[in-house]
């Protein structure tokens, strides 16, 4: 019985454990997962955003600094030289100017400079001799466009420093309005800054440039990234690096699996860039983890389980066991023995298990509050004082006591028994086995008992009836 107690509880914490593991874990990574997959192409349009209001933003203070007159007195300078040191000068000046944070660039450009109205290089910032009467119109084809008179942003491969530059390129005017120069100011994209595009939108971002990773912002190796890049997704990679924003893609990553999508660099029209973004599945998958609390609750639970499913099972099954072997004790020939079961639950039962045995055996008991046992079915005479619901209490009344002590012994003994048989047959109970000589032999038990209890002189009784009980009500006489 203990262990069927034990293995219901233990059956049901488990169905209900694992049950409800299994559907909160299930339902938090199937959402989480169908969240990412669903988010990813939305992702890719916010960088796009993102990345065209920062090059808008960048064209706009290129424009600022080359309409600027400190930028312009690099032309009034008499001979080729003093121009080529003005130029130089100023840009020193301008990337100063874009080093403060407050422009938020991230710092000092990595190149600056300035070229004439024919595209070639007066002078850049770091060295002066360095790209002196380069023409950079086959590099950076948009500088026909800036030398045209419009501000645009591009990217430019650097193939001498191996450097992808974000450039913004805007004319150089002269006081009659027409252009005279261009100003042209880099930024490498380099892994800060696809850190930092991450870290606005919170999911990890790559610059691809001729099927592999530029830069990008994880934190590990880019290797397991390239290879994939190059095997899986090079079809992404190469319609991406032409123009066309590819499907969402799945792979895995070193130990993550990720979800990203590959697409054109925007307004990168000289160089045919691409990014990707991309998000770990993995880690949108950890939150799921949390759901490992209903198992260790669950195991907990068990514990609990056992443990008070063996108590519980041990308090009912001891107090059985008690009774079963009292029983076997009375059916082995120990009449006289009785059962005494010390519980809440089952002291009732063995109780009634002891009156039906004295019924059986016309045994008289008397317990410690003065009532008799007997198999005979005769009501007991309660004690005086005795507790609620066990009895009425005994009547201390001194002119009922005289009267009652007055009475021969005879006659009180006789009337007595009429009385009580009379009133057991007014409730409709069978008489016929309450002789007169074993009625009178319980009632004086019954009166000695009290005597002793009470210390008083003499005991006598009154038969009262209560609903269909009657009962003898003793009457102390000091």
């Amino acid at each position: 019985m203990r262990l069927k107690i034990i293995a219901g509880n233990v059956i049901a914490v488990l169905l209900v454990g694992l049950g409800g593991y299994l559907y909160v874990k299930s339902h938090l990574e199937t959402t989480l997962g169908d969240q990412l997959d669903s988010q990813i192409d939305n992702d890719r349009v916010l960088f796009e955003r993102s990345w065209r209001l920062s090059a808008l933003e960048f064209v706009e203070q290129v424009r600022q600094r080359a309409s600027s007159d400190e930028v312009k007195g690099a032309f009034r300078a008499l001979d080729e030289n003093s121009r080529r040191r003005a130029a130089y000068d100023r840009a020193e000046n301008v990337a100063t100017w874009f080093q403060d944070p407050a422009r938020g660039r991230g710092g000092r450009p990595d190149v600056v400079l300035i070229t004439d109205e024919t595209g070639r290089v007066m002078a850049r910032d770091r060295d002066i001799n360095r790209m002196n009467r380069h023409s950079l119109l086959q590099d950076v084809p948009t500088l026909r466009t800036a030398i045209g008179g419009r501000a645009v942003h591009d990217a430019w491969w650097k193939a001498d420093e191996n450097h992808l530059l974000e450039i913004a390129i805007a004319p150089i005017h002269n006081d009659d309005g027409g252009v005279i120069g261009a100003l042209l100011v880099g930024y490498d994209i380099s892994n800060g800054v696809a850190t930092r595009e991450a870290q606005l939108l919170g999911r990890q971002i790559a610059f691809i440039r001729d099927g592999q990773v530029y830069s990008s912002s994880l934190e590990e190796s880019v290797a397991g990234l390239d290879q994939h890049l190059g095997g899986d997704l090079a079809e992404a990679v190469e319609a991406a690096e032409g123009g066309t924003t590819a499907t969402p893609w799945t792979e895995e990553i070193g130990e993550h699996e990720y979800v990203g999508v590959v697409a054109p660099l925007p307004s990168t029209p000289s160089q045919p860039a691409a990014f990707a973004v991309f998000g770990s599945r993995t880690t949108q998958m950890e939150p799921a983890e949390v759901s490992n609390v209903i198992l260790i609750l669950t195991v907990m639970a068990l514990v609990l389980v056992l443990v008070y499913g063996f108590l519980i099972g041990t308090s009912f099954l001891r107090p059985l066991e008690q009774i079963e072997e009292g029983i076997l004790t009375i059916i082995n020939g120990r009449t006289d023995h009785r059962i005494d079961v010390d519980s809440a639950e089952f002291g009732g039962l063995g109780y009634r298990i002891n009156q039906l045995v004295n019924m059986f055996t016309g045994t008289d008991e008397t317990d410690a509050e003065g009532h008799t046992m007997s198999g005979t079915g005769w009501p007991e005479a309660p004690a005086a004082g005795a507790p609620e619901g066990e009895g009425e209490t005994s009547a201390d009344d001194a002119e009922l006591a005289a009267e009652l002590a007055a009475e021969p012994l005879e006659d009180y003994r006789t009337r007595i028994h009429e009385e009580y048989v009379a009133a057991k047959q007014s409730v409709g109970e069978d008489v016929s086995n309450i002789p007169k000589d074993r009625f009178i032999q319980r009632l004086e038990k019954n009166a000695d008992n009290l005597v002793k209890k009470h210390g008083c002189r003499m005991v006598r009784f009154q038969v009262q009836t209560k609903g269909n009980q009657v009962i003898l009500r003793p009457v102390i006489i000091r």
